[in-house]
């Protein structure tokens, strides 16, 4: 059986993990609820049998590959030297991998951030109408207790599709095409200028391609995430004692005669 007193709880997954049941009943007698129940059976499958659901898709490989790019942008833009961090960090409670930090290094950061890059302009906008929602609110105050940073924020950035990603979506677009269509058939030329102009923004000016949520430092938040760490080990403790008892094992059985 996993020793779970000593499991910890991933930056990202704390959004879920502090949701409440639905319930006023639940809420008094102290119940977690179905999303932060749901949360923690994925941790259940990672820890146990080390298997994650991971998507890939190409607005993944473009953040990947813009990466860099982007946090020079950020610098340019907010006049300070930021870093892309290479490192898992851990203390007694909390996971995490901050995307950005200002300062000596990631462990005595100035600053952390969460910073991701938009596919699309139709989903980069929308952000300037947004507030720091549960996920990162929780997050951000994650990543300050793993470094000592005060401050942080989301950013989000617009940058161009790299040809390689492009040339992926070229052949997406063709392949959707009717079979009559090639390369160099009207009807493609014109889906793909499109498609291209949709995907790079080399007219809109890099001011209006970044855009950053402060999010402030909450220590009762952090205080309040580390004494849900008991209750969620128990649980998962628990969990694998429910699954376990379905069958009982050759083993087991001989073990009790």
């Amino acid at each position: 059986m996993i020793d779970w007193n000593k499991v910890k709880f991933r930056a990202s997954s704390w959004g879920n993990l502090m949701t409440e049941p639905k319930s006023a009943e639940d809420k008094k007698a102290g119940r977690l609820g179905d999303t932060c129940k749901g949360e923690l059976i994925k941790i259940y499958n990672l820890v146990k049998y080390g298997r994650r659901k991971d998507i890939v898709t190409a607005a993944m490989d473009k953040g990947k590959l813009v990466e860099i790019e982007s946090i020079e942008m950020y610098g340019r833009l907010e006049g300070v030297e930021y870093f892309k961090n290479d490192y898992e960090l851990e203390n007694e409670w909390f996971t995490g991998h901050p995307d950005v930090y200002s300062g000596i290094d990631v462990y005595n950061a100035d600053t952390v951030d969460d910073m991701k890059n938009s596919w699309e302009l139709d989903s980069f906008t929308p952000w300037l109408e947004q507030k720091p929602d549960k996920s990162g609110l929780c997050q951000l105050n994650c990543y300050y207790d793993l470094t000592g940073a005060k401050s942080g924020a989301l950013v989000r950035a617009l940058m161009d599709c790299p040809d390689s990603v492009l040339l992926g979506e070229k052949y997406k677009l063709l392949y959707s095409m009717p079979d009559s269509a090639t390369e160099e058939s009207v009807e493609f030329k014109k889906a793909w200028a499109e498609l291209q102009r949709n995907l790079t923004f080399p007219d809109i000016p890099e001011q209006e391609r970044l855009i950053k949520i402060p999010v402030e430092r909450d220590d009762e938040l952090i205080e309040k995430m580390k004494s849900k760490v008991p209750i969620f080990r128990q649980w998962l403790s628990d969990f694998e004692k429910k699954h376990l008892s379905l069958y009982k094992t050759k083993e087991w059985v001989k073990s009790t005669m």
